[in-house]
């Protein structure tokens, strides 16, 4: 009888457990063991978080289940927003006590567009590993285990170490994100907070972080604009006690008089581009038009930029067939033209305005030139015109067609990763350097709701904005936060928290498993060398092909693979939950994983 393990039952860990499933064609007996101290659903989506905590993926576009699966006939297979409809009611009913009539009303009143509670996907996960005990074929067990892997002994077999010893065959990691060692600097931040009594909160998910710290009137320092600190709005207002009141459409917050202010900034100095309103049924994703697989099949190392520049037409092709769609101009003339030839004589030559035509630079770094006098006013004028931009829908609306197109063409990226079609260079500085960067700014931001919220907070005057280059140092008893740009201006907090994740770090991650293996020998980092310089992604280093471990020797393991977030860093856009009906990155790893353990 076989034995695999799979280490963390997250979203990553759930697929994997049932693409072992759905893959298995042998008549022997298979024994799947699956290990999450945090429970069914890991720690980020635990389902007694804190509800202010949102998903930033409408219902529709959430899954689990891999469209390429066939399954039989009659076993239910459902994206959240189906199971919220269908299946969800009597799971409730059944499995859930704490908050169950909440969660029984989030299930009734929640529509295919809404953004749900973080928790309330946490129950689609705990159905989705237990649907999977209910169907399992007969030659096939599951066992779960609420338990913390501390080690494993790899040699013929594995010796998984838990509260007991399990022999398997196969280990699959799938551990999810884990806290870092502090950084010289984070630890000094630290020790100046316990010395003078204040709060240091350094990276961490937000929705495992106390508050009770935070007095009524005292102001907070929030280091970083991103989805974690869109977090940490909500569940800052939450803690003061003040509501959000929408008054003919128009969001105001409403104080309760334990209100300190929040003071913001970031480098760059704005928050993420909020999420545009979702017109699309799940499988209606963008399309390439000029990267076909066929064009990408023709790029060689050293075309990276043409690829990129490519890529960023494909986003620009979409916004002027919104944009241009009621105007005099031959539309299908000009984007025919337009695929082809210089972006600059073809909007010349169809004599498009300059006030209509697409800035990158606008969109990437939209604080860049402004005075920092004027940037309290920038900034509220920032947040409508997104907000206004995200509500014309992904269908409809010009930038918002734009910016989700950008976000849904992952394939063509992807491909090229595995072709080996970019340089070290390349790979390093453009894709990981650059576009991934921009990427993230423009495309993973928060639902529209949270971009509505702040704005109200900052016209009420709780939400301070620094302007860009944002700097915080220790003065006598106190956090100082000020940016570089205008340093006169200073804002005394006695709380400062670092709004964002811990990035992933093969050299200073916490998580106790990953670091017994390392001690042990069996993982090593993953080096992109440059130009005679070594530079570690933060990843752990597997084979591309199967994702098994590469170890400090520099030998494959046979029997242990990884994938996910300790891949951050490797592979790109792996903590994003799988959309329904797209042949979705994620599914297509773990079924190379699996492919590689069956073929043994």
């Amino acid at each position: 009888m076989g034995r695999i393990a799979v280490v963390g039952t997250g979203p990553y860990g759930l697929i994997m457990l049932d693409q072992l499933i759905q893959n298995y064609t042998k008549p022997e007996k298979l024994e799947i063991l699956a290990f999450d101290p945090a429970g069914l659903g890991g720690l980020v989506w635990n389902t007694k978080q804190d509800d202010a905590v949102l998903m930033n993926s409408v219902m529709e576009h959430v899954t689990l289940f891999s469209d390429q699966l066939d399954t039989e006939v009659g076993i239910p297979r459902p994206s959240l927003y189906e199971w919220s409809k269908n299946q969800a009611p009597d799971f409730i009913k059944e499995h859930v006590e704490e908050n169950q009539a909440e969660f029984l009303r989030q299930a009734a009143t929640l529509k295919r567009n809404d953004c749900c509670q973080r928790r309330f996907y946490g129950l689609y996960q705990q159905w989705f590993f237990l649907n999977l005990q209910a169907n399992l074929p007969e030659n096939i067990s599951l066992t779960f285990y609420q338990d913390q892997v501390k080690d494993l002994i790899v040699k013929e077999q594995i010796t998984l170490i838990a509260q007991e010893k399990h022999l398997v065959d196969q280990v699959v990691l799938a551990t999810g994100h884990s806290e870092n060692e502090l950084t010289v600097t984070e630890q000094q931040l630290k020790v100046f907070a316990e010395e003078q009594q204040l709060t240091y909160q350094p990276p961490k998910n937000p929705a495992t972080v106390s508050l009770d710290s935070i007095l009524p009137q005292e102001d907070v320092i929030l280091r970083g604009l991103g989805l974690s600190f869109f977090d940490y709005v909500a569940l800052l207002t939450k803690h003061w006690g003040g509501k959000f009141v929408d008054e003919a459409g128009e969001l105001y917050y409403q104080p309760s008089g334990k209100e300190g202010k929040m003071i913001l900034g970031s480098g760059r100095g704005v928050p993420y581009h909020a999420r545009p309103v979702n017109q699309k049924l799940a499988g209606e994703d963008a399309q390439p038009q000029i990267l076909t697989n066929e064009r990408i099949e023709k790029f060689q190392p050293g075309e990276a930029t043409e690829f990129f520049d490519l890529l960023k037409k494909e986003v620009e092709l979409v916004y002027y067939e919104k944009k241009l769609a009621n105007t005099s101009i031959d539309i299908n003339a000009f984007l025919s033209a337009y695929r082809k030839e210089d972006r600059k004589e073809v909007l010349e030559r169809f004599e498009v305005p300059v006030e209509m035509r697409w800035d990158w630079d606008a969109l990437v770094d939209p604080g860049k030139g402004v005075e920092p006098e004027n940037f309290t006013a920038f900034i509220q004028n920032y947040m409508e015109k997104d907000i206004n931009e995200a509500e014309k829908g992904n269908l409809t609306g010009a930038v918002a067609a734009a910016l989700d197109t950008m976000k849904e063409l992952q394939m063509p990226v992807h491909k090229m990763i595995e072709r080996k079609a970019f340089t070290s260079k390349e790979y390093w500085e453009e894709l990981w350097g650059n576009y991934d960067s921009m990427y993230g700014f423009l495309t993973v931001g928060p639902p529209v709701l949270r971009m509505k919220q702040l704005a109200a907070l900052n016209k009420a005057g709780i939400a301070v904005f620094l302007a860009p280059d944002m700097e915080v140092v220790c003065e006598n008893d106190r956090f100082i936060a000020f940016s570089k740009q205008n340093e006169q201006v200073k804002y005394v907090a006695k709380h400062l928290i670092e709004a964002r994740l811990p990035t992933t770090s093969y050299r200073k991650t916490l998580n106790p498993l990953i670091k017994a293996l390392k001690n042990r020998g069996y993982l090593a980092p993953d080096v992109v060398r440059v130009e005679n310089e070594n530079h570690e992604s933060g990843a752990l280093k597997v084979e591309r092909s199967t994702h098994r471990i590469v170890d400090q020797q520099n030998h494959t393991l046979n029997n242990l693979y990884c994938y996910g977030a300790p891949l951050a860093g490797f592979d790109w856009l792996n903590a994003a939950s799988p959309r329904p009906k797209n042949r979705d990155q994620i599914f297509q790893v773990a079924n190379q994983i699996v492919q590689s353990i069956y073929q043994k």
